[in-house]
């Protein structure tokens, strides 16, 4: 299944506003460029929000090894690295790993 910019966009808000309703805290929001320290998350929590993304969109562990291959810390990117590596993984097909 292709996933678009703005269907990756959604669901993460979607996760965003879930953990803010768990949380009993306010819904973040952010843009594209908006940098994953930024959010005041902890580490674990970037790799919840990316693991509640791959369980949405039924990619395995795709994500995670796509953003393992880039030459860039998961607390170094941003909001836009996230949607864009939804997007490439979803238009990739998937290795029989």
């Amino acid at each position: 299944m292709a996933i678009t910019i703005e269907t990756a966009e959604a669901a993460l808000r979607s996760i965003f506003e879930d953990l803010a309703e768990d949380l009993e805290a306010d819904v973040v929001e952010f843009d594209r460029d908006t940098k994953l320290l930024d959010l005041g998350m902890e580490s674990i929590s970037l790799i919840y929000l990316i693991s509640e993304l791959q369980q949405h969109f039924e990619l395995g562990d795709r994500l995670f090894q796509h953003l393992r291959e880039s030459d860039r810390l998961l607390k170094d990117m941003d909001m836009g690295d996230i949607l864009s590596g939804l997007v490439a993984v979803s238009a990739e097909e998937p290795s029989d790993a």
